[in-house]
């Protein structure tokens, strides 16, 4: 018996065979009103009418909802009305997607696994962006004391406030994903130095204007600030956050509560479907850039030629388990109450 998302039976195949039949009939004219009973999406979850509402800190990273949303793939599917609301902060999404203010939520998996360990509801859906070098760097100015990783020992340095965890905050653990991985790398050179980083967190906007000012010697920044950084100000990479034992880390993915994935499993197919295909589209030269202006209100310029990581169609559960490794190993959560993600994940109907 094949199982929907939820764990609820699909059509058997005389159930298959039937809703052929209703739409040959609907093809020759013989049985309209029969065919409009046996409608349904081509993912088999079927036309879902209700509003899907996707919570979104708008960004390269979650680049294929909009992307979707565009090319009609989400009404192609069967999800007719589908609404995506910006949010400021990571934490705010995941509070909006609990308090049933959003459906699902494109979300950093340092959130979604910290969240887990909170509240135990969340499921994944798919994996929506995995990193690649040059995505996530520190940079400093040229002519900085800071000449190279060895350099940023006791530095204080600008970290993206939009993913931190609020928990964490003065816990002398990284406090973000993007911080637990410049530190895994920056350990490499350091040792157990690689803690005395002193990371300040602010929006990434702040970040490149304090390093502009020499009010900060180096800031992690992701794209496109990366971008705007090197080609207004002249600055250089100090260090890539995803490399070795960080490279193609998975850095975002689609939630929802597990009692909605329960009670709307068409929905949730259908989701799945639609962005499996926007995914596929987003990994062509140029679709993602085509959004992105819109959607982020990044200039024409920066989104044509900044780096892009990946956009996964398959969920791994081995490679989700390398994001829960890393935060255990710098205490953003307890080995003892770390997330088991193979039952986080929702498969897709087959």
């Amino acid at each position: 018996m094949r199982l929907d998302p939820a764990g609820s039976a699909l059509p058997t195949r005389s159930q298959r065979v039937l809703r052929a039949r209703c739409f040959l009939a609907a093809a020759s004219g013989l049985a309209v009103l029969l065919a409009a009973g046996c409608a349904s999406s081509a993912s088999g979850g079927g036309t879902v009418s209700a509003t899907v509402t996707i919570a979104a800190v708008p960004g390269v990273d979650d680049a294929s909802i909009y992307l979707a949303k565009k090319d009609g793939l989400f009404a192609a599917e069967g999800l007719q009305h589908v609404v995506i609301r910006s949010y400021p902060t990571q934490a705010a999404e995941l509070s909006a997607l609990q308090s049933a203010q959003a459906d699902i939520a494109a979300s950093d998996y340092g959130n979604v696994f910290y969240q887990q360990t909170q509240s135990h509801d969340l499921r994944i859906l798919a994996d929506g962006y995995d990193a690649t070098q040059g995505v996530l760097e520190v940079l400093t100015l040229p002519g900085s004391p800071i000449t190279s990783p060895v350099s940023l020992a006791n530095a204080k340095v600008g970290l993206p406030d939009d993913d931190i965890l609020t928990g964490l905050q003065g816990s002398g653990n990284p406090v973000s994903l993007d911080a637990a991985a410049a530190t895994d790398v920056l350990s490499d050179y350091l040792g157990n130095e690689a803690d005395s980083v002193q990371w300040d967190p602010m929006p990434q906007s702040q970040e490149v204007s304090e390093l502009e000012h020499h009010k900060l010697q180096a800031i992690l920044v992701s794209q496109p600030y990366i971008y705007q950084a090197e080609s207004g100000a002249g600055a250089v990479e100090v260090l890539d956050a995803f490399s070795g034992s960080t490279a193609n880390l998975p850095l975002l993915g689609y939630v929802a509560m597990n009692a909605w994935v329960k009670d709307n499993p068409a929905a949730a197919a259908d989701f799945q479907a639609a962005l499996a295909k926007a995914q596929s589209q987003a990994s062509l030269t140029g679709q993602v850039q085509t959004v992105l202006p819109k959607a982020t209100s990044m200039s024409v310029q920066d989104a044509d030629l900044i780096t892009i990581g990946t956009y996964p169609t398959t969920t791994s559960a081995s490679d989700l388990d390398q994001v829960v490794r890393l935060m255990t190993n710098y205490n953003m959560i307890k080995l003892s109450n770390a997330p088991d993600v193979p039952p986080m994940i929702v498969s897709r109907g087959s």
